[in-house]
């Protein structure tokens, strides 16, 4: 794969990560989703993305995450050995990230596509409570003394007391997953707040490492409240991390405005307890990027095995209209062989029937042996079609199949769009066909009715007629069967009037009446085998009605009105495009991002403070 590639694919995840985000925040039952969407687009952008695209490890980022109140800024200058950030008694006052950069790092950084995604970078300093999705560099000189800052760019991150919000969220979560190292602050009054620790636990789920600094309180009551955040909070992390190693506690109490002035100098001894387990935790510049690398494709790869259950609420949606496409496809099937084929007669049968009782007469010299016979029945045959048209009910008239179809049809879309409207309060899917309905989804599967049944009756002929010829053309085709059942129908009579002639010698003048209404008999016996023999054509034609009728119309009706709701660019479309593309660019990026992987190495010494 091409690095134009590598960083298309990664867009390409990253945009759909981000639209099946919004997907679940449009549902209520899915809203739980969202947090880890956005920071499995943000990872993708800002270290799949660049690490794929072979950026540097330098310079490693610690983000700086708290609620309203509870001091990040104060603890971004402590880390930066200087007054920085914009402190400020306001709860909320930051609202955009701010990054901190030693002054001397070289390069035109950032450089990688796709940094922060929506954040757009301001190109002159504002103060930190502007309420815009954007982010500003600012570029510090480094404190005097041992320093690490300048390995290292620190951001200041907008509250997360309301982190869900659609204000705040993409801010938080793009530094966030940036991060190699996030600074978790709880202030005494707010450190057991549900949404900052539900927070937390998202941050340690997606495998960053994690400092906590515990600030406000009395100097007093330091070690107490620490033990006890390490009870309440750290002691109830989710199963799913719970193994992990113990994560640094340390403190900045309630110290006076002076030390808070000079961090590198009276504030040293906290400036060291920030920086040394961060130290720890990034022994080199490489390891602490592998990590971060190694840890986003992790929760990568747990967010694609996940994606069935984002989707799986609208795909049982739409397996669930398909299903009452299918019901209604079946009660058409059967209301077509309830009010058409059982009452069709399919007359042409009779004119096969008529047809293949002609062929069975002698041709040649022994037409006129067939003749006289002929001769013989005649009177019966007159006096049996008299009897069967004077007690002959008048027949029942048959509807068209074109009505049975267009009424079945019919009953069938009506039926659908009553169970859309009756669930579309439930899931946009069925709030998506009622409308469809409205704005001509029934004039749209008429149309196709018409086109369908048009080519199901051109072949619903071509099928009748080659039913009908089958048995004349298969006796036309074998002469030899043909003139075998000939003789046996002419032998047939012979051997009755030879019967009769010998049951009733001498002759009597009753022989004359016998022998015609024998002959009558032999003749319908006969013409009661042909019947049986037309009318197994018949029902098979039938049988051969009803697959066409399935394969011609209703079966293409249903594919269309199953495939309705993932088509023309719906919103399932794009979710069944998304669920097949996203796992496979998971799994293709991660392994970029592994095959460039530098190994961790673990023989390092740590430096300190």
């Amino acid at each position: 794969m091409e690095p134009q590639s590598h960083r298309s694919r990664a867009k390409q995840l990253a945009e759909d990560l981000a639209w099946l985000e919004d997907h679940c925040r449009k549902n209520a039952d899915l809203h739980v989703h969202t947090a880890h969407l956005r920071l499995a687009a943000a990872l993708t952008r800002n270290v799949i993305g660049p690490k794929i695209d072979g950026q540097p490890a330098k310079p490693l980022f610690i983000a700086v995450v708290g609620g309203a109140g509870t001091g990040k800024s104060t603890v971004v200058n402590f880390l930066a050995g200087a007054v920085v950030a914009d402190a400020n008694p306001q709860a909320g006052f930051t609202r955009h990230p701010t990054a901190f950069l030693p002054a001397n790092l070289g390069g035109s950084w950032p450089s990688h596509d796709g940094f922060l995604g929506p954040l757009q970078r301001l190109s002159e300093e504002k103060p930190a409570n502007l309420d815009e999705d954007v982010y500003q560099v600012k570029r510090i000189a480094s404190a005097p003394g041992e320093n690490p800052f300048h390995d290292f760019a620190i951001w200041d991150c907008p509250d997360m007391t309301t982190w869900a919000s659609t204000n705040y969220v993409s801010r938080l979560m793009e530094v966030v997953a940036l991060a190699d190292v996030v600074i978790y602050v709880a202030s005494d009054e707010r450190y057991n707040d549900e949404t900052p620790t539900q927070f937390l636990h998202l941050v340690i789920k997606a495998g960053k490492p994690v400092v906590c600094c515990l600030t406000k309180m009395r100097g007093a009551d330091e070690t107490a409240m620490t033990a006890h955040f390490r009870q309440v909070i750290l002691g109830k992390l989710p199963a799913a991390v719970a193994d992990i190693p113990a994560i640094p506690v340390t403190a900045i109490p309630d110290i006076p405005s002076a030390v808070r002035a000079d961090p590198a100098g009276a504030g040293a001894k906290y400036r060291a307890g920030l920086w040394n387990p961060i130290l720890a935790l990034c022994p080199t510049l490489e390891d602490a990027r592998a990590r971060t690398v190694a840890n986003a494709v992790k929760y990568l790869e747990s967010a694609g095995q996940g994606l069935l259950e984002v989707a799986r609420r609208d795909l049982g949606e739409l397996e669930l209209w398909r299903t009452s496409v299918s019901g209604g496809e079946t009660q058409f099937a059967e209301r077509y062989r309830r009010e058409y084929l059982s009452g069709e007669a399919f007359r042409a049968f009779d004119t096969t029937r008529d047809q293949v009782m002609g062929m069975l007469d002698l041709a040649g010299p022994g037409k006129a042996v067939s003749s006289a016979l002929a001769v013989l029945r005649m009177p019966y045959k007159y006096l049996r079609d008299l009897t069967a048209k004077t007690l002959a009910r008048p027949s029942a008239l048959n509807l068209s199949e074109l009505a049975v179809c267009s009424s079945a049809f019919s009953a069938w879309l009506d039926g659908l769009q009553a169970e859309a409207l009756r669930r579309s309060s439930g899931n946009p899917l069925w709030k998506q066909l009622t409308h469809g309905f409205d704005a001509g989804l029934k004039s749209q599967a008429n149309d196709l009715f018409q086109q369908k049944f048009h080519t199901l009756e051109a072949k619903e002929s071509d099928e009748l007629q080659k039913t009908a010829r089958a048995v004349p053309e298969k006796l036309a085709r074998s002469p030899a069967l043909l003139n075998t059942i000939r003789v046996l129908v002419v032998v047939l009579d012979l051997a009755v009037i030879g019967a009769i002639v010998g049951f009733s010698w001498p002759p009597t003048w009753w022989l004359l009446l016998l022998i015609p209404f024998g002959v009558a008999l032999a003749r319908q016996a006969v013409e009661i085998v042909v019947k049986q023999i037309v009318d197994v054509g018949r029902n098979r034609l039938k049988a051969q009605r009803e697959l066409l009728l399935a394969e011609q119309l209703t079966g293409p009706l249903a594919g269309w009105l199953k495939e309705y709701p993932s088509s023309g660019g719906s919103s399932i479309e794009r979710l069944q495009l998304i669920l097949q593309r996203v796992p496979e660019s998971i799994r293709e990026l991660a392994a970029l991002a592994n095959a460039k992987a530098a190994p961790v190495r673990n023989d390092v010494e740590v430096p300190s403070i």
